[in-house]
């Protein structure tokens, strides 16, 4: 199966003896060629070869003598340009329903100087979905303290007053995700844009630790519409994990969501409210606790566990021993990591945990595919607005996206958080179609 959007060629295979999907991603040489002059020229000013003086080895020379490099650098910069949006584009176009995310097998070029990316992905052994809307599911009620009440309504009051204030101040402060496009772009060509003007769209959040500071050197008082060009190191290891490089890079502010206020309307507009009554008692789901679990995380959990339990869902091993590894990595962190280990039943509720965690992946992604269910910008802004409040965070059902490395903010991939937002939807859409009276 073959999917181009544009230039991109998406090749789709299905090996059903592995339950997995193979996707190649095949960029073509006229869109990498201006790379490969811009690098070429960048080794030529950077490099130090015996018998040339810095900045006057040949051209011919750099090409032969540092083709490895320079073809290393493709490789990770085309990744993040192309590879990982175009394959996130065509799964949601096929609905393809994958067991954890896909993961990146091998990059290599073919014949005629074609970038090619190898991905792989996990699919059900068995996934038989029947109806779910109608399943008898009786919700997690609040708790009938008037103090939930009135913490909900200084709540709402806060933030109404925060948002007032800002109203007169749109530029980006610290604390703040920023929306941005981001070019590759030839410093000694009047800044012209590799690529053929592809460009990247990601998401960064404007850190507050000392790490973050020359990212908000950058980003802090500037509004949407501002472009400035820069070599800022984040950028750099965001395109080339591995490699070291000093590319120059465009990139032009599409958006902000302020940490300064929480914005009701795009809260409303995603949980489809309409009235203050309405707003007033979602609130309450994130305000009111059992067992130190808000109701709103016990509601998403149990209406997940249900769907699951009715229907016929079985996982790849391969799928569940890679999600047991996460779990494990996650947990070394945590003081009590060795007191859990020693329990006899260790391996057996890591195993029963990973399930849980990708089946309801399994089931949302599903529901959202079957259902048709759209994200929009203004959906992953809203999603993102749900991050920025401790409390609020809980209408969050997944593990969010991490967006550090090293205590420093990296930018986020737009069609990674888009498929994240889908998931995110969908337990939603489940909880409004299972509790609506």
């Amino acid at each position: 199966m073959a999917q181009s959007n544009n230039d991109i060629f998406c090749v789709i295979d299905n090996n059903k003896s592995s339950y997995n999907y193979h996707f190649t991603i095949s960029i073509p040489a006229k869109v990498t060629e201006s790379f490969f002059q811009l690098a070429t020229q960048t080794h030529q000013q950077l490099s130090h070869t015996t018998g040339f003086s810095k900045g006057t080895i040949p051209l011919t020379y750099v090409q032969k003598h540092f083709k490895t490099p320079i073809i290393n650098h493709l490789k990770e910069v085309g990744l993040k340009f192309f590879g990982i949006n175009s394959l996130l584009q065509n799964i949601r176009k096929q609905k393809i329903v994958l067991v954890g995310p896909p993961k990146l097998k091998d990059i290599e070029f073919d014949g005629q100087g074609n970038t090619l990316y190898h991905f792989a992905g996990s699919y059900p052994k068995e996934l038989y979905m029947q109806s779910w809307k109608y399943l008898p599911f009786k919700p997690i009620p609040r708790k009938k303290y008037r103090d939930i009440d009135k913490q909900v309504k200084n709540f709402l009051e806060e933030e109404e007053s925060f948002q007032s204030k800002f109203q007169n101040n749109a530029t980006i402060h610290v604390g703040d995700w920023v929306y941005f496009h981001a070019w590759i772009v030839n410093p000694k060509g009047k800044g012209k844009r590799i690529f053929n003007q592809h460009y990247s769209q990601a998401w960064i959040k404007v850190g507050d630790e000392e790490p973050d500071l020359s990212v908000q050197k950058l980003f802090v008082g500037k509004q949407i519409g501002d472009h400035f060009i820069t070599d800022n190191a984040c950028f750099q290891n965001y395109f080339c994990e591995v490699s070291n490089n000093n590319y120059v890079y465009e990139i032009a502010i599409q958006d902000i969501v302020p940490n300064s206020f929480f914005n009701l309307d795009l809260f409303k507009q995603f949980f489809k409210i309409k009235t203050h009554k309405d707003l007033h008692n979602k609130l309450i789901e994130v305000f009111s606790f059992h067992h130190d679990i808000s109701q709103r995380r016990l509601t998403a959990f149990e209406a997940l566990e249900l769907i699951m339990k009715k229907n016929h869902i079985i996982l790849p091993d391969d799928a569940i021993n890679r999600q047991k590894k996460e779990i494990i990595n996650e947990m070394q962190f945590k003081p009590d990591f060795m007191v859990y280990k020693m329990n006899e039943n260790f391996d057996t509720n890591v195993t029963e945990l990973a399930k849980k965690q990708l089946v309801d992946e399994v089931i949302a992604e599903f529901i959202g595919y079957q259902d048709n269910l759209a994200v929009s910008h203004q959906d992953i802004k809203a999603l993102l607005h749900l991050t920025q409040r401790p409390r609020i965070k809980d209408f969050v059902y997944f593990p969010f996206i991490k967006s550090q490395h090293n205590g420093q903010e990296t930018p986020v991939d737009n069609e990674t958080l888009y498929q994240f937002c889908l998931k995110e939807k969908a337990v939603n859409h489940i909880i409004h179609h299972l509790t609506k009276k």
